[in-house]
């Protein structure tokens, strides 16, 4: 087929000639159109003077691609074009070219170099009209004086005219020159592949049609390769009474699959480029320190060559190498043909590639091999030196799951542990007491796998590991074991011990436990236990009431999540610096981490809840519906308290919950937590100041001195710098309201001084009345003053409800009833009048008119 009869006028005055067999392939399908291409080639074409290459393996698509497009695109149809192959004419490719536009331009029996021909045939295309070159198979052209031919006219073609080359690999030109000038378009595999849609066309056409998930399998194995997705539907199509098991052959690979990937890929290969391809197919995917160890020095030009020619091999950079993939169906051909041909090395190849997984600290993959050796010898020794990092890793149940069939080990106190771990890590209590009292009363504390030292640092971390997730690791001292020389083990003992002491308050030995499992991780390349010991190391500092140090301490928790590619395992550094920039009166980053719906939180760890909770405090005044969010953050505490009552941090939990109930005027529920919060935490000095809160704000100042003065003359060391602060604020108070102004002055000016220093600007705004203290001394604070004005310049953004009365609250909460005055008059037992000289109260202090207005706004405050 010819794009047309018309003819091409080459030579500017002289008679146009017409297009000589310039055939376009006939192609026997229905072509699936190739939209990426398309528009690529439309935008050179609309260019001009541009070269479009495409590469793509055989069978990728490129020949139907370029013939869709030249015979259907709209422009396409005016433009006449020239279309050779280099099959066809492989030493005269510049004659054969000229001899489609023009055949005057090939003179019989004149010598012409092909520089002198492209130079001739640059001159004819600059004085003709457009016209679309179509060089096929261009990666068959060899030889150098054509090459060099070739170079010369598309870096002078002329602005009319569009080139288009296509082959299995670059041909070897200096590319980079039309790279650099603007004047090439690029067109690979990438594109070229067939999308899940167009796969779904491809199969159609042979009345093969699939659900999803059979859909997804064909893509998945076929990787859109077209002759592949082809042969797919011929197959399928022939065996659809049992789509399952055709889908399940086709991936061993089928015979059609085979016959193509050695007709077209592997056939004209070199031996010890094959030996090269059935050695590293065996690892899922390979890097080049990897080949070189599977067949030696040759690996890196081989793999230079494969990749040259564009073989199917998948790529991306991790960790600071280059890992390659091969095709799916091509690795199932060459593993198929290396267990059939060489069967006797590949025990040889897996245990290789295991060691040297091993050796890279990558266990997971190394297990794969370790698994694949006939009988496994290696798993025990692997499982000693392993087992521990895959639990840190977030793949030890993979290795447990492979122990399971080897009645010895998995019945060993180690297994029993290490299964106990993975359950700790996983944040499931249940299953980790279910494993550590097999481990004390199943096989003995003995174990056959590693040395009792190991057992012992193990037993201990894990037990740690379970306290701190159930909530109560104050009941038992938590002191680092003995150093046992295994890296991993000593990071996960310091890990846990270090965390475990520290919500017991043992502070110097749990921050000096997690130094040195940061020591040990960074030596050894443990992200996880980095980020999660920096992050334990803040939190410790809050509890010392070392905000600035807190927030320091968890932005270097979060910043070492992303040295380590880890950026999911930062959720509670990031909540935590965000805690420690609310106590500072600061802005800090959102959105914060997702955490647990109050409806799952039940099924999850104390520590994770509590996360949760803290949240939800951080997030409330973007809550649309504050009243909703503030009952929900009342629910979780209150069942925090039930559960979990020694969990370190509910005290000041209770602080926080107790501050944001009262600013929206929510007194029951705010005295229902603080005697809920004296039940389970007993006298505490967290309860004491959440007792003196409530006194103040119901106008009872006598009543908070008592509560709040002894703590503050021999300050306890539980007590935070925060509650130090509250304490004096709260003493400030209650004196001013007993008109005893020269004590509220020194108590203020005491909690100046604490706050000072850590910028405790969050106090300020929680303990009702300070701000009002704050006003009513007004002049200047001396040294004070830059602290005081940052306290006021946050005094807008957090400033509760206007104050209503009870009686007012209560009208206020009839309204969305639609209830008439008279109603609500009736309804309480007062005049009409009452109820109305309480409605001009509400929407004055809420700013309305009506009482539409009054009950939205209410709502958006929280009183509603």
């Amino acid at each position: 087929m010819t794009t047309s009869s018309d003819s091409l006028d080459l030579r500017g005055g002289s008679p146009a000639v017409a297009v000589s067999g310039a055939t376009i392939p006939e192609l026997s399908f229905a072509p699936v159109r190739c939209p990426a291409a398309s528009t690529r080639l439309d935008r050179a074409l609309a260019c001009g003077g541009t070269t479009v290459l495409l590469c793509g393996p055989a069978g990728s698509g490129k020949t139907v691609a370029l013939v869709d497009w030249v015979t259907r695109a709209p422009r396409t149809r005016t433009i006449p074009v020239a279309w050779l192959s280099v099959i066809d004419h492989p030493d005269d490719l510049l004659s054969a070219l000229a001899g489609l536009l023009d055949p005057s331009l090939v003179p019989d029996g004149a010598l012409r170099t092909p520089a002198d021909r492209a130079a001739d045939l640059v001159a004819a295309l600059a004085a003709g009209g457009p016209a679309i070159l179509v060089i096929d198979d261009a990666h068959l052209l060899t030889d150098p004086l054509e090459l060099a031919a070739l170079e010369y006219l598309l870096a002078h073609l002329p602005a009319h005219v569009t080139a288009l080359v296509a082959g299995r690999f670059d041909p070897p030109l200096r590319w980079h020159t039309l790279e650099l000038a603007g004047r090439l378009t690029r067109i690979g595999g990438a594109e070229l592949a067939l999308s899940p849609e167009r796969v779904a066309q491809l199969l159609a056409q042979h009345g093969c049609r699939l659900d999803e998930a059979d859909l997804a399998v064909v893509h998945t194995l076929t990787r859109g390769w077209a002759a592949l997705v082809r042969i797919a539907a011929i197959y399928l199509s022939a065996n659809a009474e049992d789509r399952d098991t055709a889908l399940t052959a086709l991936a061993r690979p089928s015979h059609a699959v085979a016959d193509f990937l050695v007709a077209e890929l592997l056939g004209s290969l070199p031996p010890a480029t094959l030996d090269f391809l059935l050695a590293t197919a065996v690892p899922t995917q390979f890097c080049l320190p990897l080949a070189e160890d599977l067949v030696g020095e040759d690996a890196a030009r081989i793999l230079d060559d494969l990749l040259r020619a564009n073989f199917p091999l998948h790529t991306v950079a991790h960790g600071g190498e280059l890992w390659h993939t091969y095709h799916p169906l091509l690795r199932a051909y060459l593993l198929a043909e290396g267990a059939h041909t060489r069967p006797e090395r590949a025990p040889v190849l897996h245990r290789r590639v295991a060691g040297w997984f091993a050796a890279a600290a990558m266990p997971a993959p190394a297990l794969e091999h370790v698994l694949a050796e006939p009988g496994a010898p290696g798993l025990v020794a692997f499982l000693r030196d392993w087992g521990l990092r895959m639990v840190l890793d977030g793949t030890g149940q993979l290795l447990l799951a492979a122990v399971e069939h080897l009645p010895e080990p998995a019945e060993d106190t180690y297994t029993r542990l290490l299964r106990a771990a993975v359950a700790v890590e996983a944040g499931d209590i249940a299953t980790a007491e279910v494993y550590l009292e097999a481990a004390h009363i199943g096989a003995g504390p003995e174990s056959r796998v590693v040395p009792a030292a190991w057992i012992d640092a193990l037993d201990r971390a894990v037990s740690a590991g379970v306290a701190v997730l159930v909530g109560d690791s104050s009941s038992t001292r938590w002191p680092l074991p003995a150093v046992t020389g295994q890296p991993d083990l000593d990071c996960y003992a310091g890990l846990h011990c270090g965390i475990a002491g520290i919500s017991a308050r043992e502070i110097d030995s749990g921050t000096a436990a997690l130094r040195h499992a940061i020591v040990h991780a960074e030596e050894v390349g443990l992200g996880r236990v980095v980020v999660r010991a920096r992050t334990g190391l803040a939190l410790a500092a809050g509890i010392a009431g070392r905000i600035g140090e807190l927030r320091s301490l968890a932005e270097q928790a979060v910043e070492s999540a992303a040295r380590y590619d880890l950026s999911g395992e930062a959720g509670l550094a990031r909540v935590v610096a965000a805690y420690g920039a609310y106590q500072q009166g600061l802005d800090f980053p959102r959105p914060l981490p997702g955490m647990p719906a109050a409806e799952r939180e039940i099924c999850l760890p104390a520590p994770l809840r509590q996360a949760g909770l803290v949240t939800a405090l951080l997030t409330f005044p973007d809550a649309p519906d504050r009243a909703a969010a503030a009952t929900a953050l009342s629910r979780q505490l209150h069942r925090l308290l039930d559960e979990a009552p020694a969990l370190l941090g509910n005290g000041r939990a209770t602080l926080d919950v107790l501050w944001l109930l009262l600013r929206l005027q929510a007194r029951t529920e705010a005295q229902q937590l603080v005697e809920h919060a004296i039940r389970m935490l007993g006298a505490t000095p967290e309860t004491a100041l959440a007792e003196a809160g409530l006194a103040v704000y119901t106008h009872r100042p006598a009543a908070a001195l008592p509560l709040v003065e002894p703590l503050l003359g021999r300050v306890p060391p539980d007590l935070s710098g925060a509650g130090v602060v509250t304490g004096w604020l709260l003493v400030a108070v209650a004196a001013d309201r007993l008109d005893r102004p020269r004590k509220a002055d020194e108590a203020f000016e005491q909690a100046l001084t604490h706050a000072c220093a850590e910028r405790l600007v969050r106090p300020f705004l929680d303990v009702p009345g300070a701000l009002e203290v704050l006003d009513r001394l007004g002049g200047r604070f001396g040294r004070f003053d830059a602290f005081v004005d940052l306290v006021r310049a946050q005094r807008g953004a957090t400033e509760g409800a206007p104050q209503l009365t009870e009686t007012e609250l209560v009208v206020l909460r009839q309204l969305p009833s639609g209830m008439t005055a008279i109603n609500i008059a009736s309804d309480l037992g007062v005049s009409v009048n009452t109820v109305k000289t309480h409605l001009r109260g509400i929407y004055q202090k809420l700013g309305v008119n009506a009482r539409a207005e009054a009950i939205a706004t209410a709502r958006g405050l929280g009183l509603l």
